[in-house]
């Protein structure tokens, strides 16, 4: 088996579950017992500023908002962010890209982006995409996702509503076709 770690996971044209129709997936872990990974454009309602004075207490000026990772533990806190000397021993994801769930790194995250106006190299996360022994790798032979490899700016710079489609449009041929299409072709 190839671990998938570090790549994307686009949805094909044709998944039509919910829960990953026309989305894009980072895959953190993937290995014999199952993957984990991040749904990337799926920005959600919650804003982190509420997310972190409920944490942490202490109120904090950002306007970003928190992304649904996936159906998984829906309040579970997941953070990617680019900042190597916040990872700990942990690995990246691919380079430049960390996974942490960590609610100091979250505060210190938090303080640079505002110190800096901006949110600089993170995502929030509510919940995760997850996949038991196998069930990904069955999904892939489904035809239900196309792969590439991740990079930071993809997770940290290109926008959300732009993503899928640019990802599949990258691959090229007839997936260029179908990354231009409406989302409902009927309502065309």
């Amino acid at each position: 088996m190839k671990s998938l770690k570090g790549s994307l996971l686009i949805a094909s044209p044709g998944l039509i579950d919910p829960n990953f129709l026309r989305t894009v997936v980072i895959v953190a872990e993937h290995g014999e017992e199952g993957a984990i990974g991040l749904v990337l454009n799926r920005p959600g309602q919650l804003k982190v500023a509420d997310l972190w004075e409920s944490i942490g207490g202490v109120p904090l000026d950002t306007k970003l908002n928190a992304f649904v990772g996936g159906p998984v533990q829906k309040n579970a806190l997941i953070l990617l962010h680019g900042h190597a000397d916040l990872a700990g021993e942990s690995e990246p994801i691919v380079p430049g890209v960390y996974m942490s769930s960590e609610v100091e790194a979250f505060g210190e995250l938090l303080t640079r982006g505002a110190e800096k106006g901006q949110a600089g190299l993170l995502r929030v996360f509510c919940g995760y995409s997850g996949w038991g022994a196998g069930q990904l790798d069955k999904e892939m032979e489904e035809g239900g996702w196309l792969t590439c490899e991740a990079t930071s700016e993809q997770v940290f710079r290109e926008p959300p509503e732009r993503l899928w489609m640019n990802a599949l449009g990258a691959l090229g041929g007839v997936y260029k076709f179908f990354s231009l299409m409406p989302p409902n072709p009927e309502m065309n």
